[in-house]
Parts: C-alpha cells; structure tokens; sequence
C-alpha cells in the first residue's frame, strides 16, 4: 500500500471529485488546495505522477490510475484530516463514493488470502502463455516478471505479499526459470 501525505492524499481526493467525463485540470485541483499547499501543488503532481497513482493525459489535464484510487481510498480510512471549510457536494460524494469502494477492496483483501498455491500456479500459468502467445505474434518474447506480476494483481484479488510468495515457491519448485537482464528479470516457464 502507498502511504500518503495528507497534501497527496487531499490533491487525489479533490482530483477525484472534480474530474470531468475521465480527466481533471491541475489548475482546477489546485483551486481547491489550501493556500499553504497551492504553493506546492506542481511538487505533489510530480510525486505523484511518479508514484504512478495519476497519470498525464494530455498537456495540463491528467486521471487517477487504478494504484491511484486505490491509495486514496485506503488512506482516506486512517487519515486523521479533519475539514475546516464547506467543500461543497462533489467532494462529500466522492468521499461516500470512496467508502463504498473501500469496503469493495476490504472483500477483495480477505478473498485475496483464500487463494490457494495451486489457483495461483494456474491462473498465473495461464496468464504467462496468453502473455507469451501475444509477444510470439510480435516476433519477440521477453517476458517480464514485475510487468506479469502487475497484470496477475490487477486481474485477480490477491495481496502484494501472497503474490510475491507464490512467485517465489514457482522459481524455487523450477516450474519458472529466471534470468536478469539488463536489470528486468526475465522469465519462462520450466514445463
């Protein structure tokens, strides 16, 4: 999970509220910041462009990425800030939005722990020959284990610390050979 400053955290929170169709102005977030952050707000847009939890969309305008909601909504469940000022209705219903969001999360965290070594090893296995099939067709395969790794998480409810575990009892079983090249490690399935 990405801890959050509260100047991110309430940057997420207002970027969500006031996102348009998909996208958001920095200048309309910045708006919203107080004034001792607005000072700030291109430093917080660039953490958190680099955290990946925003990303740019076009020059000025950018959205939340799915890491992004996720960070806000579990930081908006320890976050101890309170609200000094009426923030109107956008803001209030993205925060009952994010509740409703955060007990999604809740279900998926506790069915994630229920997944068992061999759903995992299949699915995953699954995931590395669809992964494989569609580089064959590009000409080249280079698989990468944290791009894999990402995708299997963003499919399938499992935690950070679980997926890790399984991965590594299929390197140290063989059924998944790695190599690191130029600093990515590679795999390929050992069957």
């Amino acid at each position: 999970m990405t801890k959050l400053t509260t100047e991110q955290l309430m940057y997420l929170l207002y970027a969500k509220a006031y996102t348009g169709i998909d996208t958001v102005t920095k200048g309309t977030v910045k708006s919203y910041l107080t004034q001792e952050w607005k000072s700030i707000a291109d430093n917080i847009y660039d953490t958190l462009l680099g955290q990946e939890l925003i990303k740019q969309t076009s020059k000025g305008r950018f959205c939340l990425t799915e890491q992004g909601l996720e960070a806000l909504v579990i930081n908006l469940a320890t976050t101890d800030y309170k609200f000094d000022s009426v923030k109107g209705a956008k803001v209030l219903n993205t925060l009952l939005a994010c509740i409703k969001l955060a007990s999604n999360f809740h279900e998926q965290i506790t069915s994630s722990e229920e997944m068992s070594f061999d759903e995992f090893e299949e699915k995953f296995k699954k995931l590395y020959f669809e992964e494989r099939r569609q580089q064959e067709l590009r000409g080249v395969v280079a698989i990468h284990s944290e791009k894999l790794c990402k995708q299997f998480g963003r499919l399938y409810p499992i935690s950070e610390g679980k997926l890790s575990q399984y991965f590594d009892l299929l390197k140290s079983e063989g059924k998944i050979f790695a190599v690191i090249e130029k600093g990515y490690e590679l795999i390929q399935w050992g069957e």
